[in-house]
């Protein structure tokens, strides 16, 4: 099977001015649907999940978040990437009570939970490195970002 970049260019959203979590997972979720990559539910499950399952995580120079829903939502995989201008509250995964602070969310769509938690551990190993973050906030273009992203396969 051929390996291609989970990312898409036009899931790529660089310097959003967005305020809130369920902000970003709209604006996201809009350009998923374009793409048929997800179905109209994806939206409202996500921002519930969050509720339950934080997806926030304190990286190396960065903090990050990884939305994502049930693969019910789901039609195709893919993966965004927004930046947002302000960072924007969100909670730690495993331990909801810690709040932090992130400007960049990665949000997925999977289809299959087994596929869906390798690539969690994939995302979790390429974006532990401060250059790799650093790289994708100061992008000024989705290309940038794609450059990046490219070391995520599925």
């Amino acid at each position: 099977m051929e390996e291609k970049n989970l990312v898409e260019k036009n899931c790529v959203l660089l310097d959003q001015d967005l305020h809130s979590f369920e902000e970003v997972i709209q604006l996201i979720g809009a350009e998923f649907e374009k793409a048929q990559i997800v179905k109209p539910s994806y939206v409202d499950a996500v921002i519930a999940r969050e509720k339950v399952f934080p997806t926030g995580l304190a990286a190396d120079g960065h903090n990050i978040a990884i939305p994502h829903t049930d693969p019910e939502h789901v039609l195709r995989p893919g993966m965004g990437v927004v930046v947002t201008k302000e960072p924007i509250e969100v909670s730690m995964m495993g331990s909801p009570e810690i709040k932090l602070q992130s400007n960049i969310f990665f949000p997925l769509a999977m289809e299959h939970p087994k596929k869906q938690l390798a690539l969690l551990r994939q995302l979790m190993s390429v974006f532990k490195t401060k250059e790799d973050l650093d790289a994708i906030c100061q992008a000024k273009s989705p290309e940038e970002v794609l450059a990046v992203t490219s070391k995520i396969k599925f």
